[in-house]
């Protein structure tokens, strides 16, 4: 029995490479967390350039063809916010968001399975 694998938008998108697309004179924008969206729906991805202050997120979905999802941030100290939503077939976003040294809640969703983590990325390094 012959059995043929499609792969899914999630092995096929690079979130570091999407973040770094906004400015490609920077191109420093470096994973500083991810979390997983249940029932392994796809991963929510955050990532922080050290040259602008900014923070990029993305959610590539683990599935195929076109399905909603969502990514947004949120700026802790004045509650400013960026997001992006549709029926998209491999990642919401990226949304940027400066907060240098300002904590931020980032978010994600694929589907109706969605994923939050609060003031994260405090000092710009993860933490």
């Amino acid at each position: 029995m012959l059995v043929v694998v499609s792969p899914t938008a999630a092995q096929g998108a690079d979130p570091q490479a999407v973040c770094n697309q906004k400015d490609t004179n920077a191109n420093d924008y470096v994973k500083v967390n991810d979390a997983a969206v249940p029932n392994g729906k796809g991963t929510v991805y955050l990532y922080f350039s050290n040259g602008t202050g900014s923070n990029c997120a993305i959610t590539i979905g683990n599935v195929s063809g076109s399905t909603y999802m969502d990514v947004g941030l949120r700026r802790e100290s004045d509650g400013a916010s960026k997001w992006d939503d549709g029926n998209f077939s491999e990642y919401a976003g990226p949304v940027y968001l400066d907060a240098d040294n300002i904590c931020v809640d980032w978010t994600g969703a694929v589907g109706d399975r969605s994923v939050t983590v609060k003031k994260s990325n405090c000092d710009g390094s993860g933490g």
